[in-house]
């Protein structure tokens, strides 16, 4: 066995890095070094990881989703520049996840990395919590998918019958039926990355069937001044500050660049994770910008009566753009909003994946109710963690009845996601900076700490842009999005998040501090009993 002071092999980095893994154990060892035994069969690729982290945050797919908040809060300047401005903040934020990742290649992912990095007095407890907010982060985020897949499919009935009198209901019945269907599809571990890479391929292609359509059908074009200058301004927001109404409108955007963590689950489930987790990340924060900007760009170009969008019946505001957009023509309208429908039940599936495993490995050490049972592998020909897909799944469903007491209590929840992602990246990265980011076992991807080249000047500014957007998101995002404030149109995410936390500390202080396990921190070349 080679020292993990050794550089690790094949990483692809120029120069050496001190203390790096070594290559010459399998990924089978290294995981036992950390403590666990491989359960998982490693069939994913770089190629299905980057298609299935793609497939979860669908940035130019979430744009038609969240065009409902941004398109009233700044219009064309809050979608145009705002993207350029969330490339710049998740370049830093997929930075920081892939330093860690290719550190601690392991499906636990957030909560397993502040295992390794917090101070023994209140690593456990620090793990444990990182644990619940990641899951929940992944399960909200499953539930929101469903739900807007279920409105897209209504709008397309409104629109044909203007008086069909949707009631949320339907919406529930719909939502349920796309829940239990990518349920299914995640039963066969060895379809996964097919299913991610079909996925993948599917949204392309539909982002530029779409994005074409539309620009060659439109009998018209907006100005470019009213695209990415004062002209594209739009405040129907109520707030009187320009500054809150466009920060607000930001949530839509930054929507399509959340749940960047959904390659790290794959650590066990990939050949080489160190090196190829970092880089699917990456790819998928590039690819995210490319087609989320030229399609915010397209769909801008074609609105002829914003305000028709704004408050169109169908409740779908990218069904009224297409229909602008094609000479008001409901059946191409259908047909392209079909499209995007397809995409979002291969992004659901995907995101059942990435919340399959989360469940699983936090089970593994014993973070839930029932994690004998959670994190046990199914024989094949599932050999998936079916128990926790299962419990997964009823999670996402017991939330759709949310959306039948309350649409705006779902949509905070909705927001609750973004931010208890964000959470759960801060703790494991803010623990990495008071340390001085130093790592005793680095990974390939590695951006140095202050006493190595340049003092390690980009890792500090990657991670302090991290650290402060997650700060200002928890903030600015919790402010209404319309003034003025009335219940109907309350904010309550912060009730959200105060209910994550509450739960997270009674159940710590009854039943996980007795029974929740975090390893040691592992030192360079250390290994430690496999996890039974």
């Amino acid at each position: 066995m080679h020292s993990a002071d050794e550089p690790e092999k094949n990483c692809g980095v120029a120069t050496p890095v001190e203390g790096a893994i070594s290559d010459s154990n399998s990924d089978d060892e290294r995981l036992a070094e950390m403590g666990y035994k491989a359960e998982l069969t490693r069939d994913f690729g770089l190629l299905s990881c980057l298609a299935l982290g793609f497939s979860i945050t669908n940035t130019w797919l979430a744009v038609s989703g969240a065009l409902v908040t941004g398109i009233s809060n700044g219009g064309a300047i809050t979608f145009i520049w705002g993207t350029w401005l969330m490339l710049f903040i998740h370049i830093a934020v997929g930075a920081s996840l892939g330093e860690l990742a290719s550190a601690y290649p392991n499906s636990g992912g957030q909560y397993y990395w502040v295992s390794q990095l917090a101070p023994q007095s209140c690593r456990r407890f620090l793990s444990y919590f990182t644990g619940v907010v990641a899951w929940a982060g992944a399960t909200v985020t499953g539930a929101s998918c469903c739900l807007i897949t279920s409105q897209f499919a209504f709008g397309i009935v409104i629109l044909f019958k203007p008086d069909f009198g949707y009631k949320p209901w339907m919406g529930f019945v719909g939502y349920q039926i796309l829940n239990f269907l990518t349920f299914f599809l995640n039963c066969y571990s060895h379809i996964l990355p097919y299913l991610a890479s079909t996925s993948l391929w599917l949204s392309l292609f539909s982002f530029v069937t779409v994005t074409i359509t539309i620009l060659a059908v439109s009998p018209q074009k907006a100005d470019a001044a009213d695209i990415f200058g004062k002209g594209g301004y739009v405040n129907m927001s109520g707030w009187e500050s320009d500054a809150l109404n466009v920060l607000t409108g930001l949530l839509g955007v930054n929507w399509g660049f959340s749940c960047l963590d959904g390659c790290v689950h794959l650590a066990e489930e990939m050949p080489n994770p160190s090196k190829n987790i970092p880089k699917a990340i990456m790819g998928t924060v590039t690819i995210g910008f490319i087609t989320s900007w030229i399609f915010s760009i397209a769909i801008f170009f074609v609105i002829t009566d914003i305000e028709a969008v704004i408050s169109t019946p169908t409740g779908v505001p990218i069904l009224m753009v297409f229909y602008q957009a094609l000479r008001e023509s409901k059946v191409g309208a259908s047909v392209l909003l079909g499209m995007l429908i397809a995409c979002f039940v291969g992004a659901l599936s995907t995101i059942h994946t990435w919340m399959c495993r989360l469940t699983w490995s936090f089970s593994r050490d014993n973070g839930f109710p029932l994690s004998k049972y959670l994190s046990k592998v199914a024989p094949q020909p599932f050999n998936v963690p079916f128990v926790a897909h299962v419990f997964g799944t009823f999670w996402i469903a017991v939330l759709g009845l949310l959306y039948l007491a309350s649409t705006t209590a779902f949509n905070s929840l909705v927001t609750g996601g973004i931010l208890m992602q964000y959470i759960s990246y801060m703790i494991p990265v803010g623990l990495l900076m008071a340390q001085g980011r130093k790592l005793e076992r680095k990974g390939c991807f590695w951006l140095g700490s202050r006493s190595e080249v340049k003092g390690g000047l980009l890792g500090w500014l990657a991670n302090g842009i991290l650290m402060l957007w997650g700060c200002f998101t928890c903030v600015i995002y919790s402010f209404p999005y319309v003034m003025p404030v009335q219940p109907g149109n309350m904010n309550y995410v912060s009730v959200v998040i105060v209910m994550i936390i509450v739960y997270a500390i009674i159940y710590w202080l009854f039943v996980g501090r007795k029974q929740f396990r975090a390893f040691d921190k592992l030192e360079a070349g250390e290994s430690v009993p496999i996890s039974k």
